[in-house]
């Protein structure tokens, strides 16, 4: 009897789309609704902050160059530190990942409804309403657009993504040309710590690039488009990173920007263009928390799969729709991002956690890829992108560097008092912490139960399942 033909995702995503998915991921609420917040810890030196953040990105984009192009599967994050490091280490960085990805959905989901009521009150000052009912509604909204399918997901992508680059352009540029030098002084008005705070929040609003690797599944000619797609998007996310809070901090003052708060850039925007700014603010701003929506569902839903596949979690969950969608993965992670939004943490909360979770990743996957050619030779001789030692070892010492100093500097903010003061208690690293354990916990027990009905979860985690060797070994051109 013929073996049964692996059942794996569709190949529909493009160059294109890619960009869009990418930039999408990045580029969310934070940009539009913690620029004021971040603008109110440290002046006008917010712009430079972003700028600085950029820094662990630079070796994100070149280890996961290196990675998208060797394994470009489903859940390629995952696969390659349970392949490459261990699977013990693939649990750690499963639960990790989860807490990555939920917690930045919830920020951006509750960043969209804030920033859509301050819309409404600027016509009707009255308007109120719990701004938890918009979140949960926008998320079940792309739960059910990753469902019916990846073409549906990809080209509502690319429409969001020209919506909110073209807004944030005409923001930006806007501000260049009305610059008002009085607002850029003096730049540190809060000192050099809170500077660095700001820095290390800021560095969340880049976590997004790490998971694209988990789409890989989907993308057409994917050894080429990933790695192309992601030095494309790297480039323009910072051209709007850098502009988009130059330009606020250059035409308002800060302390005006911080009391106004989310809706900070919007105000300005009407202010400096005519009569439509503010609807090109709110479009440009919907488009880019949209696309993060949208985005960390699609990649989030594609990790569990990924998960399933292997038995870390229940087969079942890798089950995929007629659509070519993994539909109990979709809706498990709803149900956890719809209990994070009823939680009502504070969005710098939600930002932390993300960081926290987000630098380990990167420093366990930097490695990973600098192990790649011994551990994965066949699979890495078929990457198009082959870095020599050198540059695999410079990405890993300069993401543990960077992501390891804003992993620490992170930890310490958590203890930080209204007054500045390490007095409190460190609620985010505790929960972080916690995830971690819930991780091992869940494989040791895990590993445990099937060890009982006869499988051996560590030796499918150290070979590459049967779908995703699939999808590596497919070549699909444009």
């Amino acid at each position: 009897m013929a073996a049964q033909k692996p059942e794996i995702m569709q190949r529909k995503v493009g160059l294109l789309e890619t960009v869009a998915m990418i930039t999408g991921l990045v580029i969310g609420a934070g940009i539009f609704v913690l620029v004021p917040t971040l603008t109110g810890m440290t002046g006008p030196s917010v712009y430079l902050a972003f700028l600085i953040a950029c820094l662990p990105s630079i070796f994100v984009v070149l280890y996961e160059i290196q990675l998208t192009g060797t394994l470009p599967v489903t859940g390629a994050n995952y696969v390659t530190v349970t392949r490459v490091l261990s699977p013990f280490w693939g649990g750690v960085i499963s639960f990790s990942a989860v807490l990555a990805i939920v917690a930045a959905n919830i920020l951006v989901s509750v960043g969209f409804s804030q920033y859509v009521i301050a819309f409404i009150q600027s016509f009707n000052p009255g308007f109120a309403m719990d701004g938890r009912i918009l979140a949960i509604t926008i998320m079940i909204f792309f739960s059910l657009i990753n469902y019916f399918g990846v073409t549906i997901a990809s080209w509502m992508q690319l429409v969001m993504f020209l919506a909110f680059v073209i807004g944030m352009l005409i923001f930006g540029i806007t501000g260049i040309v009305n610059v008002n030098p009085a607002n850029l002084t003096p730049l540190l008005p809060n000192g050099a710590l809170m500077f660095v705070v700001v820095v290390v929040l800021a560095s969340y609003v880049w976590s997004g690039l790490v998971a694209l690797a988990d789409i890989g599944g989907e993308v057409k000619n994917p050894r080429r488009n990933l790695p192309l797609a992601l030095i494309i998007s790297f480039i323009i996310i910072l051209v709007l990173y850098v502009s988009q809070p130059f330009a606020l901090v250059a035409t308002m003052n800060w302390q005006e920007a911080a009391k106004i708060g989310s809706a900070a850039i919007m105000v300005d925007a009407g202010k400096l263009l005519p009569g439509w700014g503010i609807y090109v603010i709110f479009i440009a701003a919907m488009g880019a928390i949209l696309t993060t929506v949208n985005a960390l569902t699609w990649s989030a839903s594609r990790d569990l799969l990924a998960w399933a596949r292997d038995g870390m979690f229940p087969k079942a969950v890798a089950h995929l729709s007629k659509f070519k969608t993994p539909d109990l993965a979709i809706l498990f992670i709803t149900i956890l991002e719809v209990l994070g939004v009823l939680i009502a943490a504070t969005l710098d909360k939600y930002a932390l956690a993300s960081v926290l979770a987000t630098c380990l990743i990167q420093i366990i996957l930097a490695w990973c890829v600098l192990r790649i050619p011994r551990k994965l030779p066949e699979l890495y001789k078929k990457s198009i992108f082959k870095f020599n030692a050198f540059w695999r070892w410079f990405a890993y010492i300069g993401t543990l560097v960077t992501s390891g100093l804003i992993l620490l500097a992170g930890i310490f903010l958590d203890t930080l008092d209204a007054k500045g003061n390490p007095t409190k208690i460190p609620w985010v690293v505790l929960i972080f912490v916690g995830t971690l354990l819930l991780g091992i916990i869940w494989y040791t027990s895990r590993r445990a139960y099937l060890k009982r009905r006869g499988v051996d979860l560590d030796g499918n985690l150290q070979k590459v399942a049967d779908a995703t060797l699939a999808e590596a070994e497919e070549r699909l051109s444009l």
